[in-house]
């Protein structure tokens, strides 16, 4: 079983992915994990040395991750979801609300479960990002999932997520 996880910020692919490896007990990639390791969130968006360092990086785990028979990985890097993807026997998308997803990041902040890396500051700023990122990768992501659509299983809601998960 190869599965993964895609949809934007605040969507829930992380708790997803919890359920199912804790569920059958698989090897589990969360490639925001890969992306704070890298030193992704220090770049200099200007700085393409230290931009392609981080993707190179990424690029490598991601590669030798997805080698594995079983695995699940959760994240939406559009440079590397076209490896996983191809690997991957399951897409789940989950297609979760803009307004659902700023609320599910307003409960992380106040539960503190977030990325250690990020100060509650940044916490702060991420409304912005997923907002942005909504209007600019929305087609985008959308359009991915029309490509993979033999692969793809799209989630607006969790109650018909948590059904899926149960007869997984």
């Amino acid at each position: 079983m190869r599965i993964s996880i895609i949809g934007h910020s605040g969507s829930g692919k992380t708790i997803l992915a919890n359920k199912i490896i804790k569920k059958f007990n698989i090897p589990y990639m969360e490639i925001d994990r890969l992306w704070f390791e890298s030193g992704g969130n220090k770049v200099n968006g200007n700085n393409e040395d230290e931009k392609n360092k981080v993707r190179s990086y990424m690029k490598e785990k991601v590669l030798n991750f997805i080698e594995q028979d079983s695995w699940v990985s959760d994240g939406w890097y559009s440079k590397l979801q076209p490896f996983i993807s191809e690997k991957a026997d399951l897409i789940i998308f989950l297609d979760i609300s803009l307004f659902r997803r700023l609320f599910n990041h307003l409960k992380r902040i106040f539960k503190n479960d977030k990325h250690k890396e990020l100060t509650r500051l940044d916490d702060i700023k991420h409304f912005y990002s997923i907002v942005r990122g909504h209007l600019i990768m929305d087609k985008n992501i959308r359009d991915f999932a029309d490509k993979y659509s033999d692969k793809v299983k799209i989630f607006k809601n969790y109650k018909e997520l948590e059904k899926f998960v149960e007869n997984l």
